[in-house]
C-alpha cells in the first residue's frame, strides 16, 4: 500500500510540475478563408511542350534550350469592392522535385522505364514580364495584382543544363509542377 501511495503521489507531483515550466513566449497565428478565388480557365491543367532538342545542343554547363512562353489563364479571381476595396493579390506557389544543388530546376521525369530518362537537364520557369526566376518549393517573392475577374499570367520555360556535355543523357525530358496561388 505504501508503494502504491507513493508512486500515485509521485505520478501526481509530476503531472503539476509540467504546468510549473516557465513560458517564453505566445505564437499566435492569423489569416483568412477567402470563398472566391482564381481559377485556372479551362480546368487545372496547362501543357506546355518544350520541344526536342539534341543532347550535343547543351556544349556547356548553363546552356539553355530556346525559351518557351505560355500563359496561366485564370478566370473568377477576387476583384476590389465598394464593400471591400483591398486591392487583391497573389503569388504563384510552385512545387516540384528539383535537380539536386539546383534548387531553380525543376527534375526531369518519365512515364517510361527511369533507365530511358534525359539527364543532365532541368527545367526552369521564369516569370513573362520581370524574366525572373520563378522559385521552386518555397514563397515566392514576385506578387501578381488582380486587376480584374479574369487576368493571364505569363511565364517562360526551357531546358538548362546542369552536366557537362559529356554527361548528358538524351531521353524523355518531362516534368509537372503543381501549382498553388498564395493570396498572402
Amino acid at each position: 500500500m505504501k508503494n502504491k501511495l507513493s508512486f500515485i503521489t509521485g505520478g501526481l507531483f509530476m503531472a503539476l510540475s509540467a504546468n510549473s515550466l516557465a513560458i517564453d513566449g505566445i505564437i499566435n497565428f492569423h489569416g483568412s478563408i477567402i470563398t472566391q478565388a482564381c481559377e485556372i480557365n479551362g480546368g487545372q491543367d496547362v501543357d506546355v511542350q518544350l520541344g526536342t532538342y539534341s543532347a550535343a545542343q547543351f556544349r556547356s554547363i548553363g546552356d539553355k534550350s530556346p525559351s518557351i512562353p505560355f500563359t496561366l489563364p485564370l478566370t473568377n479571381c477576387p476583384v476590389a469592392t465598394a464593400e471591400d476595396p483591398t486591392v487583391p493579390q497573389f503569388r504563384i506557389w510552385l512545387e516540384a522535385p528539383t535537380v539536386t544543388d539546383h534548387p531553380d530546376l525543376v527534375q526531369v521525369t518519365s512515364a517510361f522505364d527511369d533507365d530511358t530518362i534525359a539527364d543532365g537537364v532541368g527545367v526552369k520557369i521564369l516569370d513573362g514580364q520581370t524574366k525572373a526566376v520563378m522559385q521552386l518549393n518555397t514563397l515566392p517573392e514576385i506578387i501578381y495584382k488582380i486587376s480584374k475577374a479574369s487576368m493571364n499570367v505569363d511565364l517562360i520555360a526551357y531546358y538548362e543544363s546542369y552536366k557537362a556535355p559529356t554527361d548528358i543523357k538524351a531521353g524523355p525530358a518531362e516534368a509537372s509542377v503543381n501549382v498553388t496561388l498564395d493570396y498572402r
